[in-house]
């Protein structure tokens, strides 16, 4: 048996979105001069990474969706993009079967090395600047041990595609979990200061991601037309909300499961969307159809300028999951095995995942949106139209909701309301 030393690789990634109607004046400042988003120009390649990119989205929200359903069956939101980027990270440290196996569950098919990381890092660089009047900024560290040998390549690949600062740290010194926490405070405005309790004196290392995003609704909610109002929980019993109106253009659909609405923020880069069943429908129809794979794309090439009758309730959710079973079942089971994984590109020791927890928090208001996810990945070693339609869209029960960038569709956050 190999003599087990802990080691973990934690990646931590952070959204945030409007924080509160203080931020009115300064968006009104920037009414009228936005310019185009910026269309991201992809490859033939990256084309088809996006769409397998909303694949693994569907995929890892609909896995957790019936674990959460089979357990507490209470909100909660997830992130995608944090994950998968956080297992592309790790990736980079892999090799053979359990590259293979991360590969295939991100569903990179077969993308070389190079495209692997240059599709993240183009979606990181562009992502950035697409919209002015959004605050949107991607960070990269990582911490290693300074008595245990990191492999150069390893370092370098997340150096140049990631952006990562990379520093030695004694984690024996009490004081080193101080100054991570810190580099997590400072690259999330705060919103997240401590995201590690402890470090292990024989952890490989800790590798950080953190992703910060500010915007607000491109048509805001008047909050004085906000009331209380019923939202009847999965169980149909009501309880009272306060719900948002107001009634606007936006781009809407409905087949014979649901309606969509989309929300954009600022000059219309980013945008939430909201997936109401139908009255006779229930949320787990909705996954069923986004299982399928043209369903996504279809339903949103359907889109179209509809005067719709908004009414959507403030909400608040703050979540957390173990995701080790999942990502066994998508196809991951070798990388947590301590026998079998292979992470030789990342050090001489033997090692295997530990564990991938992901914490999220998302707050929507009439303004906009502010919304969190952190993934941990904790490493083992072993050794123009004619006049609009008109539609009513009331969210006074169970939907889902997700945060997309426009321009590529990757999909950022998506989450369930269920109960209040």
């Amino acid at each position: 048996m190999k003599t087990i030393m802990t080691a973990f690789l934690l990646t931590l990634t952070f959204l945030l979105a409007a924080k509160s109607c203080d931020n009115k004046d300064e968006v009104k400042d920037l009414s009228g001069k936005l310019p185009e988003p910026i269309k991201i120009d992809l490859q033939t390649v990256e084309v088809a990474q996006l769409k397998s990119d909303q694949a693994f989205a569907f995929e890892f929200f609909s896995n957790v969706f019936y674990e959460e359903k089979n357990d507490e069956n209470k909100n909660f939101m997830v992130s995608p993009f944090s994950l998968s980027m956080a297992l592309a990270m790790t990736w980079n440290g892999s090799a053979n079967e359990t590259k293979s196996a991360i590969q295939n569950t991100l569903k990179l098919g077969d993308m070389s090395d190079k495209e692997v990381n240059e599709y993240f890092k183009k979606l990181k660089e562009s992502f950035e600047k697409t919209d002015p009047s959004t605050k949107l900024a991607i960070a990269n560290s990582i911490w290693t041990n300074k008595n245990i040998e990191i492999l150069p390549e390893f370092v370098s690949l997340n150096k140049n595609y990631f952006n990562s600062t990379v520093e030695a740290v004694d984690f024996g010194d009490p004081t080193a979990k101080d100054r991570i926490n810190k580099w997590a405070d400072e690259n999330t405005n705060g919103l997240i200061k401590d995201v590690i309790e402890g470090t292990d004196p024989q952890a490989l290392m800790y590798l950080l991601n953190a992703l910060y995003f500010k915007g607000i609704w491109t048509s805001e909610f008047d909050a004085e037309n906000t009331t209380k109002m019923d939202f009847f929980n999965e169980q149909g019993s009501p309880v009272k909300v306060d719900m948002m109106h107001q009634k606007e253009l936006f781009n809407y659909v409905s087949d014979e499961t649901m309606q969509m609405v989309q929300l954009p923020y600022g000059n219309e880069s980013f945008s939430m969307m909201v997936l109401l069943p139908n009255d006779n429908k229930q949320l787990t129809d909705i996954i069923s159809n986004l299982e399928n794979e043209d369903y996504w794309d279809n339903m949103k090439n359907r889109l179209r300028d509809n005067e719709v009758d908004l009414f959507i309730p403030k909400f608040k959710t703050e979540y957390s999951k173990k995701l080790n079973d999942i990502l066994i079942d998508m196809g991951m089971s070798i990388a947590f095995d301590p026998q079998k994984a292979d992470f030789s590109r990342m050090s001489a020791r033997d090692a295997f995942i530990s564990f991938v927890e992901q914490f999220t928090y998302i707050n929507t208001d009439e303004v906009g949106t502010e919304a969190a996810a952190v993934t941990v990945v904790g490493v083992v070693t072993t050794s123009v139209q004619p006049s609009p339609p008109k539609a009513t869209f009331k969210a006074d029960r169970p939907f889902i909701y997700l945060i997309q960038e426009n321009s590529t569709g990757a999909i950022l956050f998506m989450g369930a309301v269920k109960n209040f």
